[in-house]
């Protein structure tokens, strides 16, 4: 069964033969395709986009890896449609799997490719997410801190909540034309039957990146009243949210940290990333300023699987504070870890994590309830031992790296008409 991937990051493998550092993100992909290797009866090929001018080629051994030139952006690029006429000619794939719907490069695979059975899984949903973009931000805010980077790119908040409008439509189009959609959540299976009832619809939990299998959150070995959040870079992620949280809480707990990952949207040293910073980091920083936060914050930058893992395992609290989310996978890595864990009750996380069981959930617009959660773990190690006892042992027969990939191919085997 030959089995093209689409996806919307550049492999490890790629990366190195052209020379770039590889990504942080996407690390759940990796495991899964690394599952997959160890089926002979599985030809496996990945593409994505690259900044190039033609199409790549590689072969691992294992996976074949194509690199095609084009720029993710809500912008549908018929250009890609040659393209993926060429791969489609050369792999001659039986099943297209496309991971994820945020950006329109899969809708031109099945414009090009009519004949070929296509696959959605279902990260997040950017119809759904532009909805809530402005996570509840004044516009007189947003207005107040554009910055100069905002205007030449076009890209302020609003602007940029815009452009998932756009992509939004063309998502709508890839579900609609999809033969199966692979889901997880509740939430996405609710959004995809709204835009295309008809459609066949499978579960598939993620696996996750391998490291946190193997290691286990220690009550003795955490930085006390120390928080971690995976990412803040826009106002979905709700970073504004746990800074109000943070300042509710720093009275009692002076010593407070919140460790945050991901790109550090607050540089502003140099000339090039004054000139770099967004509205949305203009924001952060006037509320760090207005919280006198200076000393609770830090800004982590974006991590490698090695130093997140260390982090996480040196951290009380894990926190999941955006605003729409439909299935965490920094929450999931955070529960396989047993950590005690806080998230907002949004999209499909109720279904990941079950309040006062496995961690807490509360309203992402109450700071006010997530500082009081977090005191909680803070106040009570018992608790912090009973409920990542809980989260692991879920997440574990979640995330099981067997059942998942066992899973996935007998869904390809149904889709194909195979055995």
């Amino acid at each position: 069964m030959k089995v093209l991937w689409i996806v919307n990051t550049i492999f490890p493998y790629p990366a190195e033969q052209i020379g770039i550092d590889k990504t942080a993100f996407g690390g759940w992909l990796n495991g899964l395709s690394t599952s997959l290797k160890k089926y002979d009866n599985i030809e496996l090929a990945i593409a994505t986009l690259y900044n190039g001018k033609n199409i790549k080629k590689f072969d691992d051994g294992k996976v074949i890896y194509y690199l095609i030139p084009g720029i993710f952006n809500e912008k549908y690029d018929k250009k890609l449609e040659k393209y993926w006429k060429e791969i489609n000619a050369d792999f001659k794939p039986d099943l297209v799997h496309i991971h994820g719907t945020e950006f329109p490069h899969g809708l031109a695979y099945q414009n090009a490719c009519k004949d070929t059975k296509t696959i959605v899984s279902i990260q997040g949903l950017v119809s759904s997410i532009a909805k809530v973009y402005l996570a509840n931000i004044h516009v007189k805010e947003i207005i107040k801190n554009i910055t100069l980077r905002d205007i030449l790119k076009k890209d302020n908040i609003l602007q940029a909540q815009k452009k998932f409008y756009k992509r939004g439509i063309y998502e709508k189009e890839i579900i609609k034309n999809a033969t199966a959609i692979l889901g997880r959540t509740t939430w996405d299976y609710a959004n995809c039957k709204a835009i295309n009832d008809k459609l066949t619809y499978y579960t598939l939990n993620e696996t996750l990146r391998d490291e946190f299998y193997k290691n286990n959150w220690d009550i003795n070995n955490v930085e006390k009243h120390t928080i971690f959040i995976s990412q803040g870079a826009y106002p979905i992620k709700g970073l504004h949210y746990a800074l109000k949280a943070l300042n509710i809480m720093k009275n009692k707990y002076p010593d407070v940290k919140l460790y945050v990952a991901g790109d550090n949207i607050t540089k502003r040293n140099t000339l090039e990333q004054k000139l770099k910073l967004s509205g949305y980091g203009r924001y952060i920083i006037n509320l760090i300023e207005k919280y006198k936060l200076n000393n609770n914050v830090i800004f982590l930058d974006v991590l490698s699987e090695e130093k997140i893992l260390d982090r996480l395992l040196k951290t009380h609290v894990f926190v999941s504070p955006s605003a729409i989310e439909n299935s965490s996978n920094s929450l999931g890595e955070a529960m396989l870890l047993g950590m005690p864990c806080v998230a907002s009750n949004v999209g499909g996380t109720m279904d990941m994590l079950v309040h006062k069981k496995e961690g807490f959930l509360y309203p992402y617009t109450e700071p006010a309830m997530l500082a009081y959660y977090i005191s909680q773990y803070f106040e009570n190690n018992d608790l912090c031992i009973e409920y990542g006892k809980n989260a692991k042992q879920v997440a574990s027969q979640r995330h099981n790296p067997q059942e998942n990939t066992k899973k996935i191919i007998d869904i390809y085997k149904s889709i194909i008409g195979e055995d």
